[in-house]
C-alpha cells in the first residue's frame, strides 16, 4: 500500500474502537484504500494494523479481507465493523470533496 505517489494518514476511530489506515493514489482518488485494526488488545496482545483490509471505490463497492479466516464474531464486533464501514464511506466522500 505505501507505493510511490500514494498518500498515507491515519485516523483513530475511538467511538467503534478501531485504528484505520487510509492509502491512496494522489492522482487518482477513485480508491481509497484502507487497513484497520480494533484498538483493544487481541488474545496475542494486539491486533496488526491490517487485521481488516481492504477498498472502497467511486461506487461505493467496499472490498474487505480479514488476516486471519477465522476470527471470533461477537455481536459487538459486528455493529462495529458496520459502523466501520459507513465511517470508511464517509471518508471516501471527504477525500474526493477535497480534490474537486
Amino acid at each position: 500500500m505505501d507505493a510511490p505517489g500514494s498518500l498515507q494518514y491515519t485516523k483513530q476511530y475511538k467511538s467503534i474502537s478501531f485504528m484505520v489506515s487510509f492509502n491512496y493514489e494522489a492522482h487518482d482518488c477513485s480508491n481509497l484504500f484502507f487497513r484497520a485494526k480494533p484498538m483493544e488488545p487481541g488474545q496475542d496482545g494486539g491486533y496488526p494494523l491490517d487485521f481488516i483490509y481492504g477498498k472502497i471505490d467511486a461506487d461505493f463497492q467496499l472490498q474487505i479481507g480479514i488476516r486471519e479466516f477465522q476470527i471470533v464474531m461477537t455481536k459487538e464486533l459486528h455493529e462495529r465493523m458496520g459502523l466501520l464501514y459507513d465511517l470508511i464511506r464517509n471518508e471516501y466522500v471527504e477525500l474526493n470533496n477535497k480534490h474537486l
